[in-house]
């Protein structure tokens, strides 16, 4: 069986008035296969568009605290600040690979030469095929706020999996949906889904600009569906004052 290796980088932020950009930096190989994707999706109001490149870019640069990056070919020049601590989990592992998260920023400071707002950064490597994860639906998230943050993965199917982290604790968590998520002590984060950014098959959406996809992988890849959300999202817990933030999550479907 050809080895297999993903190395991605997700980073995004969300402005004060609600505009989203995220960039995706990737690199695949699986056999003879070798493809370098990166993209860069932004939002400004309701409006949506996404730019893409299939040339190797530079990953993005870490010095302490920030992190940057910048593309010539896809006008991208961004910096992020981190104010809170890393969280990693390795959250699969099998005789034929792994999938390990780094969250190296569940909350940021971001600038670029025009916006400003809160972000987020984490880097996925897998090196097991997306389309062999014993798991049905993926639901992931991540909320910023200036005094509050979260970042949650939640993995339903024959091998299940649920990881929560606000303010940098594990916390349990007893419901994730598209629109909200409750904590067994009575945290409860509620998210309008105001803003559709990415939906349908990967095949058509994601990876719609890279040429013969469909003879590189397997048609299971092609037909896993993804559901991207900016929302307005509002955290309450007991004894507190409730605190409104940004969420960026999805829902992703794997082919039955």
């Amino acid at each position: 069986m050809a080895s297999f290796h993903l190395s991605k980088w997700y980073l995004d932020y969300v402005t004060d008035d609600g505009d989203v950009e995220i960039a995706y930096i990737g690199a695949v190989g699986w056999g003879p296969v070798q493809l370098h994707y990166s993209s860069v999706l932004n939002s400004a109001g309701d409006r949506v568009r996404q730019r893409h490149s299939l040339m190797p870019q530079a990953p993005p640069q870490q010095k302490d605290s920030v992190i940057s990056w910048r593309s010539k070919a896809l006008s991208i020049d961004t910096v992020w600040e981190a104010v809170s601590p890393a969280v990693r989990e390795t959250l699969y592992r099998a005789s034929g690979g792994s999938v390990a998260w780094n969250c190296l920023m569940p909350l940021a400071r971001t600038k670029t030469q025009e916006r400003s707002g809160l972000g987020y950064v984490e880097h996925l490597e897998m090196t097991i095929p997306p389309w062999q994860l014993p798991i049905r639906t993926l639901r992931w998230g991540r909320f910023t706020s200036a005094s509050d943050y979260a970042a949650w993965i939640d993995w339903e199917g024959d091998f299940s999996r649920r990881v929560v982290y606000m303010n940098g604790d594990v916390i349990p968590c007893s419901r994730i949906d598209d629109d909200r998520l409750e904590a067994e002590d009575g945290t409860r984060l509620s998210m309008d889904r105001s803003l559709v950014l990415r939906d349908g098959p990967l095949g058509t959406t994601a990876l719609a600009a890279v040429p013969g996809i469909g003879k590189m992988f397997p048609l299971q890849l092609l037909q896993i569906v993804e559901c991207k959300w900016r929302s307005r999202a509002r955290l309450e817990r007991e004894d507190k004052a409730a605190v409104e933030g940004w969420v960026i999550h999805e829902k992703v479907s794997w082919p039955r």
